[in-house]
C-alpha cells in the first residue's frame, strides 16, 4: 500500500511519493530528529514476507553502504518500523537523465561531463566488487547544481560472493513475481542470456546510455520484449557520429566498444572508459574555445572536465620488445598497461587512456613526435631486452615539447615465466612512484615550472602542483605562499578535491610549525581535509590530510585509521606512504613507521630528506649519537629549523660544543624563539620522555631552555589543540 503524505515511519514523516526504484516505493520524507529531508525506500509488505526478497533489500543496502562517492547518492541508514523495512538515503533534488536528454539528443560537452561522472562512479562500485545491473537513465539524477548521481543499486550484488544464490538469472523461477533483472532496453547481452555477470555488463549498459545521450535514442529496438532482446544479441547499431555528425569520432570510438557483444572486447573496466573522457574532455575542450577563450576557462565544478590550457598530460607508449620470447612480449605489454594504470591512482595527474596511445605497438615511432601527436606534454617509452635468464628494462620519460630527457633508467631482474605477476609487482610501483607521487619527476618538474608564474594566473589543478614544491622548502616563506594560492583555488573551484588535501596540510604546518599562524589551524585543517574526502572518497590526498590533522589533534584511533585508507588507495604513492610512515612512527609505533618509510624510500630514491627524521631518531633515542649525526647532516634542508635542531642535539650529546654552538646558531636564526618555544613545539611530536631527550641535547649544546613548569611562555599541547 502506498503510504501517504504525513504519514509517520518512525521519526521520518512521508512528504510525497517520487516513484518506484528497482524494489520498493521511494517517497521525500523528512527526517524530524535532524531537520533534513531525505528519500525514503519502502519495501512493499507482500515482498518483505518473502525472505529472498527481503534479503535482496538488504544486500542492496549492504551494497550502498560501501560506496561512498561523489557520483553515488549516499545511504544514510536501513531501518524497520511497524512491519515496515526501509533505508533513508540522500535526497537528490534535480532531474532524472531520461527527461534532460532532448530528443536530437545532448551537446557534445555535456555528454562528457555526465560520461565521466558516470564512469567514476561505476569504477568506484567497480573496485568494491560492486554491479550495478541495471544501470538506464531512469537511474541517474543531474541535481539542480549539475551535479551527476547514481542510484539505485538495488539489483547490484557483491562478485565475491560466494553463494550460488547470488548469480545473476532471468529464468522464470527467479521472476515469477514480475520482477526482471534490470530493465531489458539496457541489459548486456549476457544479462539478457542469463549468464554469468561481472562488472563488464555494467560497461555495456553504460554504452547503451551514451549511444542515447548522443543521440537522443536507444540503440536497441522492438516491438516486443522478443525482438528488444534478438537486437540486443543480434544488431550491431547505428554509429553516433552517423545520426549526428557533429560529434568527435572518439566518442563514437568509445561508444562502440562499450556495445561490444563479447564482453572481452568491450573497455575491460570503468576506469578506462573515465580515462577515456578525461581524454576526450581536453580534445573537446581544445576544439571548442579559442586561444583567447582558452586562456581564461576554468573548470567546471564537480565535472572532471579538464581546463583546455592545462598541459601537463602524459603518455605511456606501448612497451617494445623485438625477440621471440612469448612470455617477454606479454610482459612488456602488461607492464605499459599497469603503469597507465598506476599513474591514474594520482589524482592530479592528466593521464592519456591506453586506447589512444595503443597505435603505436606495431609501429616505431619517434617519442617526442607520438608525445605531440597524442597532445601529451610528457611522453614514457620502455624496451625490454633478454639474454639468457637477464631482462634487462630500460624507461625514459621525455618533454615533449623541449625535447628534454626528464628521467631515464634500467631494471635488471631473473626472468622465468613462473615468476611474471611477480617481476611485474618489483618493477611497476618503482616506476610509477618515481615519477608520479609528490616527489616523483613529474610533479617535481611541474611544480618548479610552475613557481615562475604568476600566482593570480595559477588554475586550482595547477596550484596543487605548485603546492608539492613545500616539501622541498619547508618554511615560512614558502608556507605562506602555498597557502594564499590554494586559499585561492578552493575559492575558484569549491570542488577541487586535492586543493582541500593540500590546503589541510598547510593548516597542519601552521599549527605544528607555527608558521604565519593564524586562529583555530585544527579547525580549519579538519574542514578542509573532510571536504577534500567528501569530494573525492576514492583519492588518497584526502584521507594523507585526514591522518595529518588526526595526529595533531591526538586522536589516534582515527589518525590510524585514516592512514591505512590512505595507503589501501594507493600503494603506489611513496610520498604519502614515507610521510605517514613518519608521523605513524612519532606516534610511537617506531617499528611499523620505519618500515612503511623504509619501503617508500624503496619506491621512490627521491624521497624528500625529512624522512630521514625516521632513522636519526632510532639511532638518537638507542644513545647512538655518532650515527644521529651522520644522518643528520644528510637532512639538507636550508630553512627548516627542525634540521638545525636535530644536528644540535646530536652534537651536543656528543660533546662536539663548537660545531654544536654553530648549528645552535642556525636554529636561532630560523626560530629565534625556540628556547622557549621548544617544549610546546616538541610536544606536538612527541611523547615527554622523547622530548625530554632532545631537550637534553639541545642544552648540551649550548641551548638555554628554561625547564618547562617555569617557562613562561611553554604550554602543554592540550590548549594548544583548543585555541
Amino acid at each position: 500500500m502506498a503510504l501517504t503524505p504525513g504519514t509517520k515511519l518512525g521519526p521520518y514523516e512521508i512528504q510525497s511519493p517520487l516513484g518506484a526504484g528497482g524494489m520498493g516505493e521511494v517517497y521525500r520524507a523528512t527526517d524530524t530528529k535532524l531537520g533534513r529531508d531525505i528519500a525514503l525506500k519502502v519495501l512493499p509488505a507482500e515482498m518483505a514476507e518473502d525472505p529472498e526478497r527481503l534479503a535482496r533489500f538488504r544486500r542492496e543496502a549492504k551494497a550502498l553502504a560501501q560506496l561512498d562517492h561523489p557520483n553515488i547518492v549516499t545511504i544514510h541508514s536501513v531501518e524497520e518500523c511497524d512491519g515496515s523495512h526501509f533505508l533513508t538515503m540522500q535526497l537528490v533534488d534535480g532531474l532524472p537523465l531520461d527527461r534532460v536528454i532532448p530528443q536530437g539528443g545532448l551537446p557534445v560537452e555535456q555528454i562528457v561531463e555526465i560520461a565521466s561522472a558516470l564512469a567514476d562512479a561505476l569504477a568506484a562500485a567497480h573496485e568494491k566488487g560492486i554491479v550495478h545491473r541495471d544501470l538506464k537513465p531512469a537511474n541517474v539524477m543531474v541535481s539542480s547544481e549539475g551535479r551527476v548521481k547514481v542510484l539505485d543499486f538495488g539489483l547490484a550484488k557483491d562478485v565475491g560472493a560466494s553463494d550460488p544464490a547470488d548469480a545473476t538469472l532471468t529464468s522464470d523461477h527467479r521472476t515469477q513475481a514480475g520482477m526482471v533483472m534490470g530493465t531489458p532496453a539496457y541489459m548486456s547481452p549476457e544479462q539478457t542470456s542469463g549468464r554469468p555477470l561481472d562488472h563488464r555488463t555494467d560497461i555495456f549498459s553504460l554504452g547503451v546510455v551514451l549511444h542515447e545521450m548522443a543521440t537522443g535514442r536507444r540503440p536497441f529496438d522492438g516491438s516486443s520484449s522478443a525482438e528488444l532482446v534478438s537486437a540486443i544479441l543480434r544488431d550491431t547499431p547505428q554509429s553516433v557520429t552517423e545520426v549526428r555528425p557533429d560529434l568527435p569520432g572518439d566518442l563514437a570510438r568509445i561508444v562502440r566498444r562499450c556495445l561490444e557483444k563479447d564482453p572481452r572486447h568491450r573497455l575491460q573496466t570503468a576506469r578506462d572508459v573515465s580515462n577515456e573522457f578525461r581524454d576526450l574532455s581536453r580534445t573537446a575542450s581544445r576544439s571548442a574555445v579559442t586561444p583567447t577563450t582558452a586562456q581564461r576557462a576554468s573548470t567546471t565544478p564537480g565535472s572532471g572536465i579538464t581546463r583546455a590550457d592545462e598541459g601537463f598530460w602524459v603518455a605511456v607508449l606501448p612497451f617494445k620488445y623485438t625477440g621471440s620470447n612469448a612470455d617477454v612480449a606479454a610482459l612488456a605489454d602488461a607492464l605499459a598497461d599497469e603503469i597507465i594504470t598506476g599513474f591514474s591512482k594520482f589524482s592530479y595527474l592528466r593521464v592519456i587512456a591506453r586506447s589512444s596511445s595503443s597505435r603505436y605497438a606495431d609501429q616505431s615511432a619517434d617519442i617526442r613526435a607520438a608525445g605531440k601527436e597524442l597532445n601529451a606534454r610528457y611522453a614514457m617509452e620502455g624496451t625490454l631486452r633478454q639474454a639468457g635468464s637477464r631482462l634487462r628494462l630500460a624507461v625514459q620519460l621525455v618533454d615533449a615539447v623541449s625535447g628534454a630527457h626528464l628521467w631515464a633508467e634500467n631494471y635488471e631482474r631473473t626472468f622465468s615465466a613462473e615468476d611474471i605477476f611477480a617481476l611485474q609487482d618489483d618493477l611497476v610501483p618503482r616506476i610509477v612512484s618515481t615519477v608520479a607521487d609528490q616527489r616523483g619527476v613529474l610533479p617535481r618538474r611541474i611544480s618548479e615550472e610552475l613557481r615562475s608564474k604568476n600566482e593570480e594566473d595559477l588554475t586550482p589543478h595547477e596550484a596543487v602542483l605548485r603546492s608539492f614544491s613545500f616539501l622541498e622548502r619547508i618554511s615560512p616563506t614558502e608556507h605562506a605562499t602555498v597557502r594564499r594560492i590554494l586559499e585561492r583555488a578552493v575559492e575558484q573551484a569549491p570542488d577541487q578535491a586535492d586543493a582541500w588535501a593540500m590546503l589541510a596540510i598547510m593548516y597542519d604546518t601552521e599549527f605544528a610549525d607555527e608558521f604565519n599562524p593564524r586562529p583555530n589551524p585544527l579547525e580549519r585543517a579538519m574542514a578542509a581535509a573532510q571536504r577534500a574526502v567528501d569530494l573525492a572518497p576514492t583519492h588518497a590526498l584526502g584521507y594523507y590530510a585526514l591522518a595529518f590533522t588526526y595526529f595533531f589533534r591526538k586522536e589516534m584511533s582515527s589518525f590510524r585509521a585514516a592512514v591505512e585508507q590512505a595507503v589501501t588507495l594507493n600503494r603506489m604513492d611513496g610520498s604519502v606512504i614515507g610521510v605517514l610512515g613518519l608521523l605513524v612512527h612519532h606516534a610511537g609505533e617506531m617499528e611499523r613507521g620505519t618500515q612503511m618509510v623504509e619501503a617508500a624510500m624503496q619506491l621512490n630514491p627521491h624521497y624528500p630528506p625529512v624522512l630521514r627524521v625516521t632513522a636519526f631518531l632510532n639511532a638518537y633515542f638507542q644513545g647512538k649519537y655518532a650515527d644521529a649525526n651522520e644522518i643528520a647532516v644528510r637532512i639538507n634542508m636550508p630553512g627548516f629549523f627542525h634540521a638545525a635542531a636535530v644536528r644540535a642535539a646530536a652534537l651536543g650529546q656528543l660533546g662536539q660544543r663548537e660545531a654544536a654552538q654553530r648549528a645552535v646558531q642556525e636554529l636561532l636564526a630560523l626560530r629565534p624563539d625556540i628556547a622557549t618555544s621548544v617544549h610546546r613545539d616538541y610536544a606536538k611530536w612527541w611523547n615527554p620522555e622523547q622530548v625530554e631527550h632532545l631537550i637534553e641535547g639541545l642544552r648540551k649544546a649550548g641551548l638555554e631552555i628554561a625547564d618547562e613548569q617555569s617557562s613562561p611562555v611553554a604550554k602543554p599541547v592540550a590548549e594548544a589543540i583548543r585555541k
